[in-house]
């Protein structure tokens, strides 16, 4: 019969603070651009850190954690710090962050330097992400993310080597966007053999 693992067994097979500072990165980029809910920004910093993604890149009017010399109000900075903490639980310290307001400048820096560029966006040429071949992928890799509702904006779209989709059976139009951003990093760990 199998046994659960307990809290006790999971920490001591977590690295502690010192190897995981040593431990490479997967060479992987997120940018999440104009995301409004500050529980899915909590949620993609957290499943970010679990995949040891090399750098996320909040854009737009994502929210996002106090930044040293940070111009918001007092109450922005709190409230923004613990939504996000809330649902982030123990990744902010641990992944690598920054705010960037315009992301379509960043997203052709990082497509100079050689990063493919993928966005997740419903169009009529996305392609779902099951059906990508192993080699469509090749690091590194830049993942955009867009708003919940309205989705990447057409700039963004446009600067893409890959649209990618995820399928939908149900009735609903689409997965949140933490659930989203979930899915395709693992297919991405896996298809790329990082993990």
């Amino acid at each position: 019969m199998s046994r659960k693992k307990t809290t006790k067994d999971l920490i001591g097979e977590r690295p502690t603070s010192e190897e995981l500072a040593n431990m490479p990165r997967t060479p992987i980029n997120v940018i999440l651009d104009n995301v409004r809910s500050l529980d899915n920004v909590g949620m993609i910093f957290r499943l970010c850190e679990l995949a040891r993604i090399n750098h996320l890149y909040l854009t737009g009017y994502t929210g996002y954690p106090e930044l040293l010399n940070d111009t918001r109000s007092a109450q922005i900075i709190e409230r923004h710090n613990n939504r996000i903490a809330k649902t982030a639980v123990y990744a902010l310290p641990h992944q690598p962050w920054s705010y960037v307001e315009d992301p379509v400048l960043l997203v052709k820096n990082l497509k100079k330097l050689g990063d493919q560029i993928i966005a997740l966006e419903q169009t009529d040429a996305s392609i779902p992400y099951n059906k990508l071949s192993a080699s469509a992928y090749r690091v590194p890799i830049t993942l955009i993310l867009g708003h919940e509702r309205l989705g990447i904006r057409e700039e963004l779209i446009d600067l893409a080597d890959i649209l990618v989709e995820i399928p939908i059976l149900g009735i609903g139009n689409s997965h949140n966007v933490a659930t989203s951003c979930g899915i395709l990093l693992y297919s991405m760990l896996e298809t790329t053999k990082q993990i």
